[in-house]
């Protein structure tokens, strides 16, 4: 009997030892244990990204098309373009105007500048490939002391002169004798276009001037 009875306390022994091993222990340090393993989560599956795809493209502002009438083009302050009101004006001799291409018969009319002051005007683009600026209709109150002066500038790079026009006395004397001499060389043709430009006028002696920015009739619609 007492063999029976020690064999339990063993066995009761044993017991206890492993419950505070496996249970009390765990228990205290916030370690339990789960019953079928080590009761760490699963970890989870993240699904892949999927980029969105919009479902509407954005439209194209349309451009324009020129209807045919000339547009003004007005003065604003040269400030705008951070430029020196007393800057010294540049006196270049004007070159023959171009000859216009094969096919082109008639010049139009897309924009015009008209003054009697000096001045800056505000940007006008040019949306064709070439273009001149017709400059022969300028009056002057005294022929002997009169200057007109133009620069063309490159609205995008204020630092470039596409192209000066100058015309002094002897212009103007030799027009007056000849006044063919403005329908024949009192244009300038560019062969640059789809591009911004402004003009820097400068007068003495100018009664007024009327500038046209011409075009081929042939770009009328387009």
């Amino acid at each position: 009997m007492t063999k029976k009875q020690d064999f339990i306390y063993v066995v009761l022994g044993i017991a206890v030892v492993l419950v505070m091993a496996l249970i009390i222990k765990p228990a205290a340090t916030g370690e339990l244990p789960g019953l079928w393993g080590s009761g760490e989560p699963e970890p989870g599956i993240t699904p892949a990204w999927t980029p969105t795809i919009p479902t509407t493209v954005p439209t194209p502002t349309p451009v324009p098309t020129w209807d045919g009438k000339p547009r003004p083009v007005g003065f604003v302050d040269p400030g705008t373009y951070q430029i020196p009101i007393e800057e010294t004006r540049l006196n270049m001799t004007t070159p023959p105007g171009a000859v216009a291409g094969p096919g082109i018969t008639r010049w139009v009319t897309y924009a015009t500048i008209d003054g009697q002051w000096s001045g800056t005007t505000g940007i006008v683009r040019v949306p064709f490939p070439m273009w001149r600026l017709d400059y022969s209709d300028i009056t002057t109150s005294n022929d002997e002391i009169p200057l007109f002066n133009c620069q063309v500038m490159d609205a995008e790079d204020p630092n470039r002169f596409v192209r000066v026009v100058t015309l002094n006395f002897a212009d103007f004397l030799g027009a007056k004798e000849n006044p063919d001499l403005k329908k024949q060389r009192w244009v300038s043709t560019f062969y640059e276009g789809y591009h911004d430009y402004y003009f820097v006028i400068n007068t003495r002696r100018i009664d007024s001037y009327h500038l046209k920015i011409q075009v081929p009739e042939e770009y009328v619609g387009t």
